[in-house]
């Protein structure tokens, strides 16, 4: 799967549970991931640059204005019904253009880290896994670059707004269950790049 761009060090693991973290971290890492999770977002679409009237269509818009106030001074009860139609019909379009775009449901991923090395943070890339809890095959993994500044003993919640949830499919036998978790999920800390231009990659 791609890295997806938004806004390393030694591997870091997260296991995220229902009510609790379980958090494995490699010894002598200069940063430790506090906690993960994500939830369901409803993305309302905001008006494109399209929606703006042109120029020309702001004049055409100002004349059948003109004409419509000179037709009720004159008294002319049939051009002012044509001309009222006429700027109905074209807001209602312009309306309807604007709403084409209908609504979808995207998903917010978040990871908290803490910087406990002395070198600023400046970029990190970092995957989010999702492990079957039975078979402990992975089930999906989305990855993530955060441009994120991050200073000495400091800690940031970085996050991610994507449009593919987080898997496919989940064991039936575990919907079954009334306390199953359906999926392990992890955290992994891939690559950091430091504002002093030095990079580590994880092998």
């Amino acid at each position: 799967m791609r890295r997806i761009k938004t806004g390393g060090l030694l591997v870091l693991l997260l296991i995220c549970a229902v009510g609790h973290a379980v958090i494995a971290q490699d010894a002598g890492s200069p940063v430790v991931v506090v906690k993960c999770s994500w939830n369901k977002e409803r993305i309302r679409p905001r008006p494109s640059v399209a929606s703006l009237a042109s120029q020309d269509e702001l004049i055409q818009q100002s004349q059948r204005e003109q004409q419509l106030a000179a037709a009720r001074n004159a008294g002319d009860r049939g051009k002012v019904a044509r001309l009222e139609t006429q700027i109905t019909n074209h807001q209602q379009a312009k309306a309807k253009a604007q709403q084409t775009e209908l609504p979808r449901d995207g998903y917010r991923y978040k990871v908290t880290l803490r910087n406990d090395g002395e070198r600023t943070i400046k970029s990190i890339d970092w995957d989010y896994i999702f492990i079957d809890p039975i078979t402990k095959q992975e089930l999906a993994r989305h990855q993530f670059t955060s441009d994120e500044r991050i200073k000495s003993g400091k800690s940031k919640e970085v996050s991610v707004l994507y449009f593919i949830s987080p898997v496919k499919t989940v064991d039936a036998r575990l919907l079954k269950k009334k306390d199953a978790v359906p999926f392990i999920e992890q955290v992994i800390v891939a690559r950091i790049q430091f504002s002093d231009g030095s990079v580590w990659q994880h092998p």
